[in-house]
């Protein structure tokens, strides 16, 4: 009985045994979560979350995966694996590459006779931002040249643009785009000037795409430190009463005192044949007419008038010319007499500034109908109008033309009246290669009067032209005193900045090559003798201990036209031509 008692218990064990090893299926489930869904490439993120089960078996020390998938795919990749802890839970840092989606994964396992089944958490969105790196090649760069900035973008993006910044005046301002080469990586110019000298902080961006948010990398620094010919201007200038600015195709390459306002000198003329180049442009003609009330039968019953232009050129010759083209017309007599027309500019002949002596010496009168540039040998003349009716008369008779009266003058032709004939100066680019290759005080101020006409209406007046002169600066962000057209006054004012200013925006205007071909070139006009091998075209400009010189330089290196602009005072004459002459050569020299 012992025996069977015995029998019955192995038995009973044995199949208690067997009875344990069929294993019991053990239901479980995963949730996670991230805190911090957006990354840059490069970081890592925490898959947090936990293995919950009716069986503690299922939940200690089990094995998760954290997988990712970026958009459009269809698999999920492996991105790392960790073991729970003692409750089932788990936080796993993952660095993925891409935007997309994690998941988390706790696989079937055999525990001690439990099957712990699989179990898969719900994805959850993730965003990856690119990793964008700009950095120089080179801590340091001459103010004028360009630094290479590195930039590279991860991961690759090979083919895909990027754009570089630079901070400016507390905000970041474009500096160019670029292409990325197959490593994902571009060289992007930054071009300096000499407002960067100092430290110019710069930054990459890429602008996102379907895998990845944009980037923008870290700030950068680029130190910008004055150019060896820069610093042989400031100890050419040295504490001199010297401004001077210089541009080339928007960027301010040099500065000196260059916001001092300065007397222009003649260096106003460039003022002026902006403003009347920008007003009528290169090709205008100035004409010079003969008309009259009536035209009977080849007779003219009454006066013939002579209406002036603004042609500061008008000489015995351009009246014969003239006089050639009324016989042409049909004339045959002239039934009055002719007169000159002394208008549509008024008498003016002085302004603010000008010393008392100025109309004696330095400038005749200013009027419409020139003659013979309103002067005889020793004298300035008042009545050039009547003295151009006089020629007249004499080049019709030459012609053959009969005249009865004596010449007169007169203010007002009256209405009604019919050209019989007229004749033109050359083009209007001609004419101010006159004025400002041979710096002609009353060529400008008669043009000076013509362009206060043209924008103000009649009379024609030297403050009118000033006025014109002064809105035109003012148009493009410059302010100037003005009083005259030929840079005779002393109350004129203009700084080097505002003048190298408005000759960059003349350089992009149509009529910007007539300004330019219209100045005087070495051993012409003002500069016959000075700055002999240099490609330069500028104006000269002298008053008592007043010198400038601005205009255009050619720069062999950079291979452009710099604009620039030179005002002085308190110097001596040859001083002042000794500095300008020697910073143009200068220029001429140097590298963008």
């Amino acid at each position: 009985r012992a025996v069977s008692l015995l029998l019955a218990l192995v038995v009973a064990l044995a199949l208690g045994s067997v009875a344990a090893t069929v294993p019991r299926r053990v239901g479980g489930a995963t949730a996670i979560k991230v805190p911090q869904p957006l990354i840059t490439f490069g970081d890592a993120m925490l898959v947090e979350g936990a293995v919950s089960s009716d069986n503690p078996a299922c939940r200690i020390g089990r094995r998760v995966e954290a997988q990712v998938r970026a958009p459009g795919d269809s698999h999920w990749t492996p991105a790392g694996t960790m073991a729970t802890d003692t409750d089932g839970a788990f936080s796993l840092p993952v660095s993925p590459a891409h935007s997309g989606a994690v998941r988390a994964v706790a696989e079937r396992i055999h525990i001690g006779g439990v099957i712990c089944a699989r179990a898969t958490a719900e994805p959850s969105p993730i965003e990856v931002a690119a990793l964008v790196t700009a950095r120089p090649v080179r801590p340091q760069v001459n103010a004028g040249d360009c630094a290479r900035i590195s930039v590279t973008v991860r991961p690759a993006k090979p083919g895909a643009a990027v754009a570089l910044e630079r901070l400016q005046d507390g905000a970041w301002l474009p500096v160019g785009p670029a292409l990325l080469s197959e490593s994902s990586t571009a060289a992007v110019p930054l071009c300096t000037d000499f407002e960067s000298i100092g430290v110019v902080p710069v930054r990459a961006s890429w602008p996102g795409g379907v895998l990845n948010l944009p980037g923008t990398s870290a700030p950068s620094d680029v130190r910008v430190v004055p150019a060896p010919w820069m610093l042989r201007i400031d100890r050419l200038v040295g504490d001199r009463q010297v401004s001077i600015s210089v541009r080339d195709d928007g960027r301010i390459l040099y500065r000196h005192l260059d916001t001092v306002s300065r007397i222009p000198a003649s260096n106003q003329k460039l003022l002026l044949s902006m403003a009347l180049l920008d007003e009528v442009g290169p090709t205008h003609l100035l004409e010079t007419a003969a008309a009259a009330a009536r035209v009977e039968d080849g007779v003219v019953p009454g006066d013939l008038w002579l209406l002036g232009g603004g042609n500061p050129h008008i000489d015995e010759d351009e009246l014969a010319r003239l006089a050639q083209e009324v016989a042409a017309a049909g004339i045959r007599e002239i039934g009055g007499s002719v007169r000159g027309h002394t208008g549509p500019f008024a008498r003016d002949w002085f302004a603010p500034g000008w010393r008392d002596y100025f109309p004696t010496y330095n400038i005749p009168l200013p009027t419409a109908l020139t003659f013979e540039g309103n002067r005889i040998p020793g004298k300035h003349v008042t009545d050039p109008e009547r003295r151009a009716a006089k020629a007249f008369t004499r080049s019709l008779r030459e012609a053959g033309i009969r005249v009865r009266g004596k010449p007169r003058v007169g203010p007002d032709p009256g209405d009604g009246l019919e050209v019989v004939a007229r004749i033109h100066s050359p083009p209007l680019a001609e004419v101010l290669a006159e004025v400002n290759g041979e710096s002609r005080n009353f060529d400008a101020e008669v043009l000076g009067k013509l362009l206060g006409m043209l924008v103000f209406d009649q009379p024609g007046t030297i403050e009118k032209g000033a006025r014109a002169m002064a809105a035109f600066a003012a148009g493009h962000g410059v302010e100037v005193v003005a009083h005259d057209a030929s840079g005779l006054s002393y109350a004129n004012r203009m700084t080097a900045a505002g003048l190298a200013l408005l000759l960059d925006d003349a350089e992009e205007a149509e009529w910007g090559e007539a300004l330019a071909t219209s100045l005087a070139v070495p051993g012409t006009g003002t500069l016959e003798n000075r700055l002999e091998g240099v490609r330069v075209r500028a104006k000269t400009g002298t008053l008592e201990d007043i010198s400038a010189l601005s205009g255009y330089v050619w720069s062999d290196r950079s291979g452009s036209w710099i604009e620039f602009a030179i005002l002085s005072a308190d110097i001596r004459k040859a001083d002042a031509r000794d500095i300008e002459d020697r910073v143009v050569k200068i220029l001429s020299r140097l590298a963008r």
